[in-house]
């Protein structure tokens, strides 16, 4: 079972909240409106941005994923975080961490929607990518779980962890 089903379950059976996940919004566009070039795919992605903030602001609590922006990234890059606070005083950001490397490797390995066109991507370039991001910082928008992906991770202990921060 891949990570993102892992979440999925883990998510449905112990919490009943739902998983709003960008790269499912942004696959629906490519679905609907067709796969282009890198620019098509950038409007696509500012598009499923919008789409994914309307999604979270109507639900009654969720579990969100996405590439977020942070500090220091290009503007375009990224799902803007501005949002994020407006949607509660209870938030808690899930970090999943391992090293570039690996990262890199599972970039480049994972079957996606063609309209990614993560193909185009060299191993030299995710992984230069990659190795700049912990230079960025956290979202900072409340308390940060920390889960080292390195190995499949527990999600009991994850979401022991989480529960934990909104308690506090």
């Amino acid at each position: 079972m891949q990570r993102k089903e892992h979440a999925r379950a883990a998510t449905r059976s112990r919490a009943e909240i739902p998983l709003i996940d960008k790269d499912t919004i942004l696959e629906r566009l490519f679905e609907s409106k067709g796969v282009g070039d890198a620019l098509w795919r950038h409007r696509l992605s500012r598009e499923s941005d919008v789409l994914l903030e309307a999604e979270a602001k109507a639900s009654a609590g969720a579990v969100l994923v996405s590439f977020w922006h942070l500090p220091g990234m290009p503007m375009d890059s990224g799902t803007p975080t501005a949002w994020l606070p407006e949607l509660s005083t209870e938030l808690v950001e899930v970090h999943c961490a391992c090293q570039p490397e690996v990262a890199a490797q599972r970039f480049l390995q994972r079957r996606r929607h063609p309209g990614h066109l993560n193909r185009q991507a060299s191993y030299a370039e995710v992984l230069r990518s990659l190795r700049a991001i912990p230079c960025l910082g956290a979202l900072k928008i409340g308390p940060r779980v920390n889960v080292d992906t390195s190995q499949d991770p527990d999600l009991d202990i994850v979401i022991r962890d989480i529960h934990a921060e909104f308690l506090r």
